[in-house]
């Protein structure tokens, strides 16, 4: 019994020499860890922070005045007189839903970056065996430390790649902010346009009910006959369910505006159109279309995009490359075995000829034409989109044109004209209510014109991007306001 005491003793203490070593660098690593803890959502928070927003909040303000930075000639930001669209534009990129979503989802590429080519962990691995035939030292014990020495340039490989993904995520962030303020732009024309309409047909319906008095009289004086007399009140009837339809549509394009600017639709706001091209609109202005493939590559957010794309497909590939070649995988360590200490180093290399990343370097390669074809590809899109874009510009500035030298000094002259014999007791009812509807439909049709060069305009900015100069500054992204996330 004495024995076998003395012959186990040597055994257990190598067992507790050899375990507590791994056992407290275990624990010590899982202190380090991170914990998990619960985040739940807060929607009724939300929701009062997104009725209570106000385009004079502090980081509104804060993004107006980085901008106005970074203008040698900024615009005044004061949405307490009413907000015109270079004003909600800005508010556009600090409150739209859309731009938040694109924000975070940015985010997960940069911690993506910010973490990339770390080393691998180390591993602790302990061996114990005991012999079976009866013998002094029965226990063999070693434990070892497994590091991965990256030889392989696979690390730095992994960091480019990480930072080119970041770098496009970027790149499509900014297209998208690009995006939502010409949506802003196409929405403001839209509710500009839908508003002068309102006007006309207003004016249309005062100038009608001004003759209407004389109308009556004349039907009951037998002067006009009662067909006539009633063309006046199916016109005012007519003109008074588009002015209906209208105000809806107009209501309909105010809250499209709201939506774009992240505001609620019952927000407190005071809208003011400055005509129906914004002010911000200035990008075409020296650019003809002969001029613009040039700049694509440097300027088109669109194109900017595909190529940061095609980069990150090239550093995928550089990666997938330097993955096929091994890393060394070294294990010191110590043991015990016959009562006597050992000094332990274990070398792996993987040998890369049966499966040497085949796989994934083919995938790769195969993404990266992949990518190079969608240069190709948004590049002629983008080119034919511009010489769309110039056409229905350079039609409606025609119409537009047209209507503004020839058609509506025309159609005025001969309302006035038709006026002027009225007033002198030869009412000609046909030409008179002609001449009205004539002066509406040409009123509108100018409206109309001028709204669909004012689109194409935004659609060339849109194509185009912004300028490189630095009166017309690319702003860097707001932050996501506080307090209002889900």
């Amino acid at each position: 019994m004495t024995r076998s005491t003395t012959q186990h003793a040597p055994g257990h203490t190598l067992l507790r020499v050899g375990l507590l070593p791994p056992v407290g660098i275990a624990v010590i690593l899982v202190g380090a860890c991170q914990s998990y803890e619960r985040r739940p959502l807060d929607v009724p928070g939300h929701l009062a922070a997104f009725v209570a927003r106000t385009p004079e909040g502090p980081e509104v303000r804060a993004f107006a005045a980085r901008l106005a930075a970074r203008d040698p000639d900024p615009a005044d930001f004061n949405p307490s007189d009413g907000i015109g669209c270079a004003e909600a534009e800005i508010i556009a990129l600090v409150f739209n839903a859309d731009l938040r979503l694109a924000r975070l989802r940015a985010g997960v590429t940069r911690a993506t970056a910010e973490h990339a080519g770390l080393w691998d962990d180390p591993t602790i691995s302990v061996s114990l065996a005991r012999i079976i035939e009866s013998t002094p030292e029965p226990w063999k014990v070693s434990t070892s430390v497994g590091l991965t020495l990256p030889i392989s340039g696979r690390l730095e490989a992994e960091k480019q790649r990480a930072g080119a993904e970041h770098a496009a995520e970027l790149a499509r962030l900014a297209q998208r902010e690009w995006s939502v303020r010409m949506s802003v732009r196409r929405a403001w024309i839209e509710w500009s346009a839908l508003n002068a309409q309102l006007d006309a047909t207003r004016d249309f319906l005062e100038r009608v009910d001004q003759i209407l008095p004389v109308v009556d009289r004349m039907e009951q004086a037998g002067e006009m006959a009662r067909t006539e007399a009633r063309l006046f009140r199916i016109e005012k009837a007519t003109r008074s369910l588009d002015l209906a339809t209208l105000e809806s549509r107009a209501r309909e394009a105010d809250l499209r505006v709201r939506q774009l600017m992240g505001m609620s639709p019952d927000a407190p706001l005071r809208f003011v159109t400055g005509g129906l091209r914004p002010a911000s609109s200035t990008t075409t202005g020296d650019i003809s279309p002969g001029d613009t493939p040039a700049e694509l590559e440097h300027r088109s957010p669109a194109m900017l995009v595909v190529i940061a794309e095609y980069e990150a497909a090239e550093r995928a590939l550089e990666l997938e490359i330097r993955r096929q070649y091994p890393d060394l995988h070294v294990g010191p360590g110590f043991g015990r075995e016959d009562g006597q200490d050992q000094v332990l180093l274990g070398l792996t290399v993987p040998i890369p000829f049966v499966n040497a990343n085949r796989q994934r370097i083919a995938q790769a390669e195969a993404a990266r034409e992949f990518a190079r074809a969608g240069v190709e590809a948004t590049l002629e899109q983008t080119i034919a989109g511009l010489g769309a874009a110039w056409l229905r510009a350079s039609a409606a500035t025609h119409r537009r044109l047209t209507l503004e030298t020839q058609i509506v000094p025309l159609v005025d002259a001969q309302y006035a004209d038709a006026r002027r014999v009225a007033t002198l007791g030869e009412v000609n009812t046909l030409v008179l209510i002609e001449s009205l509807t004539r002066q509406l439909q040409a009123k509108t049709s100018l409206v109309e014109a001028a709204r669909d060069e004012a689109i194409a305009a935004v659609d060339l900015d849109e194509l185009l991007g912004p300028p490189p100069s630095p009166s017309h500054p690319i702003p860097d992204s707001p932050t996501a306001p506080g307090g209002d996330g889900l």
